[in-house]
């Protein structure tokens, strides 16, 4: 029938018939574009974390008394406002969960309780390739979870004792694996149009407040835990006072202290500890009190009400070690040279490998080697203090000159490096370039808080130290004037 048109008709017909296809082809795409758009599920924000820190806040609750250590009742709702130090005028408005930003990625949502679930224990040898052939499925299955967005890489990050789910739908497919980090934590694969997005979900536990005092009559140890602390908050408690108490040696019967602490529930079951916020201790007679404090950047540490530091500027000494090898002597026979050679430090022994932190905060001016002393570090503090770590195994990941570290901070790694006759530490202290002896020299104060701070400061920490002082009438706290 062609044959009956004209060549101009034909062409004008060809080129129609394009122009329909074009448009249909257009228009297809055009709404498969709307009805396939999918998002990148991100981990919770700094903002969302925000939120969930004053959703926290709000979730510190009062309950009835409980002996010894007694979660605290309220006659009426307490400042959280101060007490925490939480800003709840400020708190933004709540971002949509990673779960909400799967569903609304996936065009249909995966309701969890729809699925049928398998659990496995995670055992001493097991690998995510013999998990996924346990539950019946391919290594192309876990290669899909494995090449998808997110974070996947965590989920071969298995440890045992730790317990791993896979989710499946009506049909048999795999929607979601979800592993169990612990009890607050987990990590989850879900099933997307384009493959598996993994991202982390966060449990925040429901704080409670507590207090909790002790005497001491025969140890500190027995009285925390008669005053049923947890080693957590015992520990926390020797280190906010260590720099005042030496509580090995320094420790009398009748020494007695008191702290306010959080408690942290999940499902109506307690699974830990948090923070302490306010405490005293009595030791000889004399009452050292401390409360927490955070800044705006959110530093933390712990101040007298006066807003001085209960810590000092320096470690005493930088890492646990064994026994003192060898003192500051100016006038010591090296044991190598066998010749009269200052030592100018202190040298601690130590197992292979034991961390080695920073003893004040400061900047990194060497690392690499220095002849007799090995590998070493060195840290100027300011205020014309310095410190030199040497006879080091090596160095923490990244070390570099110019780089700034806090106290505490692990450094490097025990070590014989140089003329040592067995693995320690030696340990400089130095004032203007001249060495003094660590064990005994007069060490600073850390810095008090600034007078443009004050305020803050005493809003933040005067309802903790008040609350405290509530409690046991023993303890009259001298709060700053405000």
């Amino acid at each position: 029938m062609l044959r009956q048109f004209p060549g101009t008709h034909i062409a004008a017909l060809a080129g129609l018939t394009a122009l329909i296809g074009v448009t249909l082809l257009v228009s297809q795409g055009s709404n498969q574009s709307q009805t396939s758009k999918t998002f990148d599920v991100a981990p919770v924000s700094p903002v969302a974390q925000n939120s969930q820190t004053a959703t926290q806040a709000e979730q510190y609750s009062h309950a009835g008394m409980v002996s010894p250590a007694r979660t605290l009742a309220y006659a009426a709702p307490p400042d959280l406002q101060s007490l925490l130090g939480v800003n709840l005028e400020n708190v933004p408005e709540p971002q949509i969960s990673a779960a909400d930003a799967e569903q609304d990625a996936s065009g249909e949502g995966i309701r969890e309780e729809a699925l049928e679930w398998q659990r496995f224990t995670i055992e001493r040898g097991d690998s995510l390739s013999s998990l996924f052939t346990d539950a019946g499925l391919s290594h192309q299955e876990m290669y899909r979870v494995l090449n998808g967005e997110g974070k996947p890489d965590k989920l071969s990050r298995l440890r045992a004792g730790r317990e791993i789910e896979f989710g499946f739908d009506d049909n048999g497919k795999l929607s979601m694996v979800v592993l169990h980090n612990s009890r607050t934590t987990k990590l989850k694969a879900v099933r997307q149009d384009k493959g598996f997005h993994t991202y982390e979900e966060m449990r925040e536990p429901k704080v409670e407040l507590a207090y909790a005092t002790g005497d001491i009559q025969t140890s500190y140890i027995l009285a925390a835990n008669r005053a049923g602390l947890g080693t957590k908050v015992r520990n926390q408690l020797s280190r906010i006072f260590g720099w005042r108490v030496d509580f090995s040696r320094d420790l009398r019967k009748g020494d007695r202290f008191g702290v306010l602490y959080e408690k942290q529930y999940l499902d109506g079951e307690m699974i830990g500890h948090g923070r302490i916020l306010a405490a005293t201790f009595t030791n000889k007679g004399e009452t050292y009190s401390a409360a927490l404090y955070t800044d705006s950047e959110g530093n933390s540490d712990y101040y007298t009400p006066q807003g001085e530091s209960l810590r000092k500027a320096f470690l005493r000494t930088p890492l646990q070690y064994q026994r003192v090898s060898s003192h500051f002597d100016m006038n010591r026979r090296h044991p190598i040279l066998n010749r009269v050679r200052p030592h100018e430090g202190t040298d601690f022994a130590a197992s292979p490998g034991t961390p080695v932190k920073a003893s004040g905060d400061g900047r990194v001016t060497y690392v690499g080697r220095d002849g007799g002393y090995g590998k070493t570090v060195r840290i100027d503090h300011g205020n014309e203090v310095s410190t030199v770590y040497s006879h080091l195994r090596s160095y923490k990941r990244g070390l570099r000159r110019g780089e700034t570290v806090q106290q505490g901070e692990v450094i490097a790694y025990v070590g014989m490096s140089g003329l040592a006759t067995g693995p320690h530490l030696h340990y400089e202290y130095r004032v203007s370039g001249q060495p003094r002896n660590p064990l005994h020299v007069s060490l600073p104060d850390a810095d008090p808080i600034p007078e443009d701070r004050m305020a803050e400061f005493q809003a933040q920490t005067n309802p903790r130290l008040a609350r405290l002082s509530e409690e046991d009438n023993s303890f009259q706290i001298a709060l700053a004037e405000e």
